[in-house]
């Protein structure tokens, strides 16, 4: 029996646009085929609370319909794992706090202490009353545009925000709204995936990003890059070589966090034969930068100390940092650069050039992230090292 009477499609240029597209699309018309479930489970919900700093909480269906929930209901969504996905998202642009609520309502405030997403630039400082609520609230009301699929209303309004503040010389908030803009632009790009389901989403996800989290608080306190400076893809290149013979550079790929082995690379190097090893990644870098279809980086991890890392500056003209992780206790190397005032096609001034040596305590997560992109750098060259031996030797 035919029950459809017109069909339309809206083509949008994301996955995570289309998402929030669909729950706000169901949301407002509620048909009758989204609604019926295939499984035991019920929809989830978010919710955004009507108080003085409202809290963004998630919810299934059937406390909507045993609940009198007041504020804004957003969904609903596939699956929890896609929400909390949403969310994290949103939240790098739009960060709000769940410990507030009527904190104006409160009576202690002498006691005030910031919560955990406030050190991690997730939370605006509503725990702390840094904000006030008609600001807060702003955030909040771009946030909810952005969660109904409506990028172009929040960028259009974000743009003029940022007109105004540049306007009145309020660099401050200038730099605020650009970012939301940069980071609204990256994650809609149509290059952007939504993570698969996993068995244990929740801490594989959470380690990942708190490794990505740290990594860029370091690079903004010592490279003066921005806090929310994207690392979406970070390249790692190791040397191996026995004396100088059968060379190969390896190159492995991290996209947000995770290895992709699809977009590893090998160079063989053929231009030497002796045991130089800057000149190899000197090669390897160099090639590297021939091959723009591969994708433009955002973070380079050399395997190695000063000299590893100066070799790869002196070729290096794209706008991606380098950095270096040296063994024996682990620590990073970083080039004393200004990498803000970066732009393609140029080059560094090495001269003269100052290097900062950070050692990280052994759990902290940005180690942790370069320690994997670093052993699995390692692993692949060496694999493809032995592999010319062997050929090598046969021959």
């Amino acid at each position: 029996m035919k029950v459809a009477t017109k069909v339309k499609f809206k083509e949008l240029p994301s996955e995570l646009e289309a998402l929030l597209t669909e729950a706000e699309l169901i949301r407002r018309y509620q048909p009758q085929y989204n609604v019926l479930l295939k499984d035991d489970k019920s929809p989830l919900y978010i919710h955004i609370t009507n108080e003085i700093y409202p809290r963004v909480l998630q919810v299934r269906k059937k406390e909507l319909n045993t609940n009198n929930l007041r504020g804004t209901i957003l969904g609903p969504f596939p699956s929890a794992y896609k929400v909390k996905e949403v969310l994290q998202i949103a939240r790098k642009i739009f960060p709000w706090c769940n410990r507030a609520g009527n904190l104006e309502q409160k009576n202690n405030k002498a006691k005030l202490t910031p919560c955990f997403y406030y050190h991690i630039d997730q939370c605006n400082g509503a725990c702390i009353e840094k904000i006030s609520p008609q600001e807060y609230r702003e955030n909040i009301n771009q946030l909810i545009i952005f969660l109904k699929g409506k990028k172009s209303v929040v960028t259009t309004q974000l743009k003029n925000d940022l007109e105004e503040a540049i306007g009145t010389e309020n660099f401050e908030a200038a730099a605020v709204y650009r970012d939301k803009l940069t980071l609204i632009d990256e994650v809609t790009q149509p290059k952007k995936i939504l993570k698969p389901e996993l068995t244990t989403p929740g801490l594989t996800a959470k380690i990942e990003q708190d490794g990505i989290i740290y990594l860029q608080d370091i690079l903004s306190t010592h490279l003066g890059l921005p806090k929310k400076f994207p690392l979406e893809r970070i390249e790692g290149y190791d040397v191996s070589n026995t004396m100088g013979t059968n060379p190969s550079v390896a190159m492995v790929t991290f996209i947000d966090g995770v290895a992709d082995p699809s977009h590893y690379r090998l160079f063989n190097i053929r231009s030497i034969q002796t045991p130089n090893d800057y000149q190899m990644m000197k090669e390897a870098i160099s090639r590297r930068q021939n091959n723009r279809q591969w994708g433009l980086p955002d973070l380079l991890v050399i395997d190695g100390g000063k000299g590893q890392v100066r070799s790869a500056l002196s070729v290096w003209s794209w706008q991606a940092p380098v950095i270096g992780l040296v063994k024996n206790p682990d620590r990073l190397v970083l080039p004393m650069l200004d990498w803000s005032a970066r732009t393609e096609s140029s080059y560094f001034d090495l001269k003269n050039l100052q290097y900062l040596e950070l050692k990280l305590k052994g759990g902290n997560p940005a180690l942790k992230l370069l320690q994997r992109i670093r052993n699995e750098a390692h692993r692949f060259s060496k694999k493809q090292h032995t592999r010319r031996r062997l050929k090598s030797m046969f021959e």
